[in-house]
């Protein structure tokens, strides 16, 4: 890796990257890098933020140390980076001791560039003693929202960064994010203990994404319906929701895939490099599918489900676009998705009531005195706790996360092995495999990796045989479980059991207090929450507008764009023609009642005018009046 310290930054930027200039603001980060000074740069999704400390960082001598919060985000950038020549490399928390070791020495002694690094690791002794020997030119932190905690992400973890300041005064920061309030702002820096503070903002807007909100009551339907064989993402809640749309829209003939946490990192990974190698068009995915992902030719971002908050469905809605071409966000919701918002957020933060009586029930039920403590192990049985206590399973267990955080309790987990035997004789089994081949290389693994598995009950892993197997875990469980059905093997699928400790003497159960902590964090997710619902309900106010002004973005022109925006945009702003192209625009999907769509419209419009309006577009054949619905005609 040779570079000219005479090289001009626009040499660089052509040498490396192919561009001829800078995008907007990049330049002014860069300048900012290079003076040494602690710069935030604010930039939107898709807005070229990781050149803003890479470019510098090829111009200054010494190493780059980049704060990264992805595996998979570290392995891209440091892979991009090898192929253009540059020596990079990454640390994270599935190294080894030996691997860190060798990894370290390297930056110190060789000619490292790049360091990426989570950051779980910073806080760590072999770090920090070999932090103070690097030649450090500045420390890049992507993705800074994850710094605060006001911020969608907060990873305790991050706070973990400030140390790097401490141990390297001299040495600058850089933070990066494309989703920041004015109180995210001012949090990130003063985190990162910046000398003073200093940003540098692009405005987050998109102006090639087209922001639509759409009611409807079979979100199936209109979802086949709009969806279109281009490169588009399908954001869903649930595990199961990802793998059952997927399958739902493969029948009708789309190229799709599924993406969901719960896979393995391989599978993971496999499925995103076929999505940018354009495999199939469509991901349907959890949040998991979140930072990192940057495929240029997205049309469209679907959110099946409302994101929670506005950080995230901006986040998410930038993945659109980013080729600069008209490009979709388009919501499905009915407001059933704002009260489960509402349910998640009262499970999610527990009232003291309920704390309360799953402490007493779990005291009670282990025969813990009023002012006593123990230090035995008790066995949890959070089903049978949340039946006595009449809370739900997943209320329950954020009663005892509370428990647990201001400590209460200890929470043990204990994972045992799943245990495996084959059974049947080795002639019989010969015979089942020749009429039963789906099995052969199940069991040919099993025979391979575990010896004496024939004659005695071994520890197996499910995790393993699936990586030999090339396929995912659940899978491979499915299977074990049918051999063990039929009698070929004797298995028992691990299972984790929980253990408590009391950590201090049983108070008084009128003492127990919620933490300022736990109100607090309870108060941000509210005001998040209701942000998110403002947002999707609003038929008035301009998609983009609304967007901007939550990241404190105030002097903007309507985008004339968004579903809110086109449906007034007749030339003689007629209230008229503005209602009827609105109830078009409600009624473009799917049927509505006359009720509903009045209800859209209640404090613009009287009664008697809206009655009026809907029979003269009846009349004229607009609109069509079937079963108390409206449908288009």
């Amino acid at each position: 890796m040779n570079f000219n310290e005479n090289e001009s930054r626009s040499e660089i930027l052509l040498k490396y990257w192919g561009f001829t200039k800078f995008r907007d603001s990049q330049e002014e980060i860069i300048d900012n890098v290079i003076e040494n000074k602690d710069v935030l740069a604010l930039l939107p999704t898709g807005g070229g933020k990781s050149l803003c400390y890479q470019l510098p960082a090829i111009l200054k001598k010494g190493t780059c140390i980049v704060i990264s919060p992805l595996i998979a985000l570290m392995e891209d950038q440091v892979s991009d980076l090898q192929k253009k020549g540059i020596n990079a490399t990454y640390l994270n928390s599935n190294h080894r001791f030996k691997d860190i070791d060798r990894i370290l020495d390297n930056v110190i002694y060789g000619d490292v560039k790049f360091l990426f690094i989570s950051p779980e690791r910073i806080n760590s002794r072999i770090f920090e003693e070999r932090f103070k020997k690097m030649n450090v030119n500045f420390i890049a932190v992507d993705e800074a929202h994850c710094i605060s905690e006001w911020g969608n992400d907060f990873r305790p973890n991050f706070r973990n960064i400030s140390y790097l300041k401490k141990w390297k005064p001299e040495v600058s920061f850089i933070a990066l994010t494309a989703t920041a309030t004015k109180e995210v702002v001012t949090d990130i820096q003063s985190q990162l203990l910046f000398k003073e503070f200093n940003v540098v903002r692009k405005s987050f807007i998109r102006n090639n994404i087209i922001y639509k909100i759409i009611d409807c009551s079979n979100k199936e339907d209109v979802l086949l319906k709009t969806l279109k064989k281009e490169c588009s993402i399908i954001y869903v809640r649930t595990r199961n929701k990802s793998e059952y749309l997927s399958d739902l829209l493969n029948k009708h003939g789309f190229k799709t895939n599924f993406y969901h946490g719960g896979l393995d990192f391989e599978v993971r990974t496999k499925k995103q490099k076929h999505w940018i190698d354009n495999r199939f068009n469509t991901m349907v995915a959890t949040s998991a599918f979140g930072m990192g992902i940057n495929k240029s030719n997205v049309r469209s971002v679907i959110h099946y489900e409302i994101s929670d908050t506005i950080e995230s469905f901006y986040q998410e809605s930038g993945r659109a676009g980013r080729d600069g071409k008209t490009a979709y966000s388009l919501v499905l919701k009915n407001e059933s998705d704002l009260d489960n918002i509402k349910k998640r957020h009262l499970i999610k933060y527990p009232s003291l009531d309920a704390i309360k009586k799953v402490f007493q029930t779990i005291s009670n039920h282990h025969q813990i005195a009023m002012g006593y403590s123990s230090e035995k192990n008790y066995s949890l049985d959070i089903d049978l706790i949340a039946q006595k206590t009449n809370l739900p399973r997943l209320g329950t267990m954020a009663c005892l996360n509370y428990l647990k955080k201001e400590e209460y309790i200890k929470e043990i987990n204990k994972y045992e092995f799943s245990q495996l035997q084959i059974i049947e004789p080795l002639q019989n089994l010969n015979i089942f495999l020749k009429k039963h081949t789906q099995y052969e290389k199940i069991i040919d693994v099993l025979i391979r990796s575990y010896s004496n598995i024939n004659n005695q009950n071994i520890a197996i892993s499910e995790q393993i045989i699936s990586k030999r197997l090339n396929q995912e875990s659940k899978e491979t469980i499915c299977q074990l479980n049918r051999l063990n059905e039929l009698k070929i093997v004797a298995y028992n699928e691990k299972k984790s059991s929980y253990t408590i400790q009391f950590q201090k003497p049983r108070p008084n159960i009128n003492t127990l207090r919620l933490s300022v902590n736990h109100l607090h964090q309870k108060d941000l997710k509210e005001h998040k929450i209701k942000a998110i619902m403002n947002f999707t309900r609003s038929r008035t106010t301009c998609r983009n507008k609304k967007l901007l002004n939550y990241f404190g973005e105030k002097s903007i022109e309507k985008c004339n764009n968004c579903d809110n925006c086109t449906m007034g945009l007749k030339k003689d702003h007629n209230p008229t023609n503005i209602i009827e192209n609105a109830i078009l625009i409600l009624i473009q999907y799917e049927p509505k009642s006359p009720n509903y769509l009045f209800k859209q419209f209640q404090g613009l419009i009287e009664n008697e005018t809206y009655n009026k309006i809907v029979k003269n577009m009846i009349k004229s054949e607009r609109i069509f009046l079937v079963n108390n619905l409206l449908c288009k005609s």
